[in-house]
């Protein structure tokens, strides 16, 4: 599962805020950062930040699920709640779902899966047993939802526990037998054919 493309390296939590202000570095390779692709992957770096900060505050994640688990970081302040964080809280891909401007993402038990682009945890069915964490308990925190299609051409993100995003790309998957042959997106949920997938929901 780990071997894809890593647009984002290795996150140090401790440094809640420094992560704020990250900017990325090493020798892992970049997409174009004017691409619909590292505009994502820029977004789920200040989600990270986002997160972590609220783990510094909370001593724990997030504990609600999917738009919620990113709606808990504007509660919470652990983002500021401004029109550009809260822009970043949905994926900028061509293929996502718009969302409607004047979404609270404040309100927890208002929101829905249409109130963002991106899938979070599902931390009702796969709590968080440690955050951060990496190396075999490294697990996923959101992705693109690819809700009508892939979210990006080919390809989708996903955040991970340590701070890394990864770029899935849909030939490989199949290739891989991951997904089946002719497949058109990359399911998540609880049907997804991908395990790690599996524990991210949009609801």
């Amino acid at each position: 599962m780990r071997a894809r493309h890593v647009l984002v390296p290795l996150i140090v939590a401790g440094l809640a805020l420094a992560l704020i202000f990250w900017r990325g570095s090493g020798d892992a390779p970049i997409v174009d950062m004017s691409s619909d692709v590292s505009e994502c992957a820029a977004n789920l770096a200040r989600i990270y930040a986002g997160i972590a900060l609220y783990h510094v505050r909370e001593k724990h994640a997030p504990t609600e699920s999917g738009v919620r688990f990113l709606g808990a970081l504007l509660a919470s302040g652990a983002l500021e709640d401004t029109a550009a964080n809260r822009a970043r809280l949905t994926c900028p891909g061509p293929g996502a779902e718009g969302v409607r401007k004047d979404v609270d993402y404040r309100n927890l038990e208002a929101l829905t899966g249409a109130d963002s682009a991106y899938a979070g945890r599902d931390v009702a069915a796969f709590p968080l047993a440690k955050f951060p964490a990496g190396g075999s308990e490294l697990e996923p925190l959101v992705a693109c939802d690819n809700a009508h299609g892939l979210n990006h051409d080919g390809c989708m993100n996903v955040l991970y526990s340590d701070g890394s995003v990864v770029t899935l790309f849909l030939a490989e998957e199949i290739e891989r037998g991951h997904l089946p042959a002719g497949t058109a997106t990359i399911p998540l949920g609880q049907d997804s054919p991908i395990p790690e997938l599996r524990k991210l929901t949009a609801d």
